[in-house]
């Protein structure tokens, strides 16, 4: 290993899957919080789809009827190529004979600060190179138009949205993506980030219910009394008073806890008072 490189350390993560069937997943993941930055890592921003751009996109679905289905990419984050010099331990349970060996990334993996960004950089990559343009005022939506046909692709980490009027298009484009990526066919978007979307002859309906359940039970407050909103008038002095109550959140869990109000508009001006005050 060169001089002056400290590789960053991984760790093995387990998981039940429960779906159809249960599944036992091993995933090996790198500590990312141990890579340094301006050597293990330079920029980590990845584009993802804006709400705004989201519903903007069902509501034009709606008007022209088109056909709206979904991907999941299968360990998406692994498809991108690292461009810094990027070492790693050995994994746990692995052995040599040979001592201080390290490994050198080529390829990326969950935990590494760069991964998301270097996923999409993949993925946008190749589907520029297949006639995608992509739009200057959302990178993650891509749409492709010819004389006849217009497709939209729609980009949030390893889940796409996929919209045309011809659904032998929109076949022809998942298999293409199944070529050089591993997807999951979803099939009709049903809930994506949040959003239950059910569809009929009078439109497009959006609800978010099992996210607020989620949520509810998450916070233990499933039980509690139901009451009108806005919320009553409170402040910071009101939240020090009753901060011995108030059940711990996780940060990531909390900050996206506000995306309620992108399906039911009057919850925005709870959101706005909590948002500000904490």
């Amino acid at each position: 290993m060169p001089t002056g490189k400290t590789p960053i350390r991984c760790k093995w993560v387990y998981k039940i899957k429960h779906n159809a069937i249960e599944r036992h997943k091993a995933r090996l993941v790198a500590k990312g919080y141990t890579q340094l930055e301006g050597i293990d890592y330079l920029d980590t921003f990845s584009p993802v789809a804006k709400f705004t751009t989201i519903r903007i996109l069902l509501a034009i679905v709606a008007v022209q009827n088109w056909h709206l289905h979904q991907l999941d990419v299968d360990n998406a984050f692994l498809y991108g190529d690292i461009n810094e010099k990027v070492y790693m331990t050995l994994p746990p349970g692995f052995t040599t004979d040979r001592h201080n060996q390290v490994c050198r990334l080529t390829k990326s993996l969950y935990g590494l600060k760069q991964a998301n960004r270097q996923w999409f950089a993949k993925l946008s990559s190749f589907l520029i190179s297949t006639g995608f343009s992509q739009s200057k005022y959302d990178y993650s939506l891509l749409t492709r138009k010819t004389s006849t046909t217009f497709i939209v692709l729609l980009v949030y980490g390893d889940d796409i949205i996929l919209t045309r009027n011809s659904l032998s298009e929109i076949e022809k484009i998942k298999g293409l993506l199944n070529d050089s990526f591993k997807i999951k066919d979803l099939g009709k978007l049903k809930y994506f980030l949040g959003l239950e979307v059910a569809r009929s002859r009078k439109g497009i309906y959006l609800c978010q219910k099992k996210y607020v359940l989620d949520i509810l039970i998450e916070t233990r407050m499933l039980a509690s009394k139901l009451s009108s909103t806005p919320l009553m008038s409170i402040n910071k002095s009101f939240l020090k008073l009753h901060i011995n109550y108030l059940i711990p959140i996780p940060m990531e869990n909390s900050l996206a806890n506000f995306y309620i109000h992108y399906s039911k508009r009057d919850k925005s001006f709870s959101f706005i008072i909590y948002k500000n005050i904490l």
